[in-house]
């Protein structure tokens, strides 16, 4: 009896070692999610400087973690940027199919709370202008398509923050806020130099399919 116990405790903790040496390096987790955009358009001319044009980001992800503190994140989103005209009750709405690279470093007890910075690449699927504006003393509707006016691609840094709740075993709820600067201009056919920017929030699921 006193042998099985021995041998029963030692290839239970030899498991578990082994377990913990294969955790990292290892892909961690897959998650979805979606949220809010407040983008403006930085250097824009006529775009207004203080209110934001508002838009969905919807997204997928991917984790690569070396360590429980630092890991490389991936993700597929849709975004919409763009901006408010000055002067008239106009936005211009850009849909980008976008694909973040990220640094994510884990803050506190079991990495709960965590920062990301990287680097995004954007395609652009389309831009259009819509609203209306006064013309000669009446309201005329606005809905043009504006594709051709800018740069098929866009691209910058993003830099966030957020926190994981455990709901069980194999899945957590996450919160995140991120922002974004885009380096490039966005349009060759303005005398200014056009550049997005944005500050969304998200909230979504991740599954873990590798150890917690």
């Amino acid at each position: 009896m006193y042998k099985t116990a021995v041998l029963f405790l030692f290839f239970l903790t030899f498991s578990l070692w082994d377990a913990s040496s294969q955790k990292h390096p290892q892909f961690s987790h897959i998650g979805a999610g979606g949220g809010v955009n407040f983008a403006g358009i930085r250097g824009g001319g006529n775009y207004d400087s203080f209110d934001k044009n508002i838009g969905v980001n919807i997204g997928f992800k991917g984790n690569y973690s070396f360590s429980d503190l630092f890991s490389l994140g991936a993700e597929v989103c849709f975004e919409q940027k763009g901006a408010v005209d000055e002067a008239f009750d106009i936005n211009t709405n850009l849909s980008y199919l976008t694909l973040p690279f990220y640094i994510k470093w884990g803050l506190g007890d079991k990495s709960r709370f965590f920062l990301i910075s990287g680097v995004y690449g954007s395609y652009l699927l389309n831009a259009v202008k819509k609203g209306e504006k006064r013309v000669d003393g009446r309201y005329v509707s606005v809905n043009d398509d504006l594709s051709d006016s800018f740069r098929s691609y866009d691209a910058g840094i993003v830099l966030g923050g957020g926190v994981m709740v455990e709901l069980n075993w194999d899945f957590d709820f996450f919160v995140s806020v991120r922002t974004g600067f885009g380096i490039p201009d966005i349009s060759e056919n303005q005398p200014c130099k056009p550049k997005n920017y944005h500050f969304g929030v998200n909230l979504g699921y991740i599954y873990y399919i590798g150890f917690r």
